[in-house]
């Protein structure tokens, strides 16, 4: 298995194989190239590791051979590994000091040629024993060692040795050495084998819904407003309602069991803080505070259950059995609005608006997270947390405090017989709809 130790075992590897296939034997370094290595100096060959990056071919695909063919996540990490290939003449000041050094390059590039790929049974000859020229962190890995020569440019070289002050630029080579793979120690999962082989197929097709909106109650009412408050009925129209077994999921709640109108409509209201009785449960069910529908768009599903033919079994021909299965259609959204019951006051003096607060009572009004604002005429008041001195209290899902203060800056004075603006609030994007709530400015 590889581990973290298979970027410096193919630094290893690559050292293993200069020194024992270069003809001209002289001291293999792993070392940046602007430091003076202990005890080696004149001629040498230098590694430099200057780069590492992902193998982008590799990188969710398995070690063939290693686990279990059926497990899944966390695959190993693939790296390609960039070196620097530096090489030193004896001297620097000599007359022909470069030639030795270039004389040591062709050497050591003619050994990575003649073995660009480095595999278990390649063997090093100056050592006795012969050990693997392999390191032994990369013994028994699936990928082999390739040693590639990159065509970097000269202005690519430059960029390298400028970033290193304190060395003279060296002529150099690149190399990438690839793929080396570090293996996860996070733990696998494995899917559970298959018990019992089952083919089912089924005519039926899921349920669809093409439309979603308030349920019209009076005559003239509009089709299709997609506003609805808490407790009010939604239409749903599609096709392949009908089945066995029908349930509706509004938003985050569990699904609800209904009976559809035909195959082509349902009709289901919108719950508030419990579920209402269906078909599965004969008795209202709270819903936790955290999971009631809030102000916004909300999203709409149809679920139907079916019964379908199956053919299980062995490796014979199999039986043919029932079962059941849900069937889920696309979604639709619908706008669940806050909704306003009264206010208080209803008339306010004009001289008495930098003070007044003005009372808000109602479902949905202010949610933690949510931006609510209160709306009077055209001027909007932002709903917050009080901090002393503020004077209005703390803003509920019930009932909310705004100041006129803005009011006072925005409206011009009051006629004699007084200003009515209509009061609305919007949370989370969604305004209440009720007509007929004012605020009237008397002089």
């Amino acid at each position: 298995m590889s581990t973290y130790k298979a970027i410096a075992g193919v630094s290893a590897t690559v050292k293993n194989l200069l020194r024992d296939r270069m003809e001209d034997q002289v001291p293999v370094t792993i070392a940046p190239p602007d430091v003076t290595v202990d005890a080696v100096s004149g001629r040498r060959v230098n590694l430099y590791l200057y780069h590492v990056t992902e193998n982008g071919y590799l990188k969710n695909q398995e070690i063939p051979g290693h686990g279990y063919p059926g497990a899944y996540g966390h695959p190993p990490l693939s790296l390609d590994l960039h070196y620097l290939l530096t090489t030193y003449g004896g001297s620097d000041t000599g007359e022909d000091a470069d030639r030795e050094a270039q004389e040591i390059l062709g050497d050591a590039m003619r050994a990575l040629h003649d073995f660009a790929i480095i595999t278990e049974d390649l063997l090093q000859e100056r050592i006795g024993g012969t050990p693997p020229m392999l390191d032994s962190s990369l013994l028994g890995e699936f990928e082999q060692v390739k040693i590639t020569l990159q065509p970097a440019t000269l202005e690519e070289f430059s960029k390298i040795w400028t970033a290193l002050p304190q060395a003279n630029f060296r002529r150099s080579v690149a190399y990438q050495v690839s793929v080396v793979q570090i293996e996860s120690r996070r733990t696998r999962r494995i899917a559970m084998p298959v018990k019992t082989r089952r083919v089912h197929l089924t005519t039926l097709r899921r349920p669809e819904i093409t439309a979603v909106y308030r349920t019209p109650t009076l005559p003239g009412e509009p089709i299709g407003d997609v506003r609805v408050k808490l407790l009010q009925q939604l239409t749903i129209e599609g096709v392949n309602f009908m089945a066995a077994k029908t349930w509706v999921r509004l938003g985050h709640l569990e699904p609800i069991r209904v009976t559809p109108l035909g195959s082509d409509r349902i009709q289901i209201a919108v719950p508030d803080d419990e579920y209402l009785v269906d078909a599965d449960h004969p008795v209202p069910r709270p819903i936790p505070a955290a999971q009631q529908l809030q102000p916004g768009p909300r999203v709409v599903e149809v679920l139907t259950e079916v019964g379908v033919e199956a053919v299980e079994g062995g490796l014979d021909l199999g039986t043919v059995v029932t079962r059941q299965v849900t069937l889920y259609s696309n979604q639709a959204v619908f706008i669940l609005v806050p909704e306003i019951s009264f206010v208080n006051p209803v008339s306010v003096a004009w001289a008495a608006l930098p003070t007044a607060l003005l009372s808000l009572t109602g479902k949905r009004l202010y949610r933690g997270g949510m931006r609510s604002v209160v709306l009077v005429g055209d001027v909007s008041i932002d709903i917050r947390q009080p901090v002393p001195p503020d004077p209005w209290a703390a803003p509920t899902e019930t009932t909310v405090e705004a100041p006129l203060v803005t009011l006072a800056t925005a409206v011009p004075p009051p006629p004699p017989g007084g200003q009515p603006y209509p009061v609305r609030i919007q949370v989370n994007g969604a305004q209440s709809t009720e007509e007929g709530i004012t605020l009237t400015v008397t002089p």
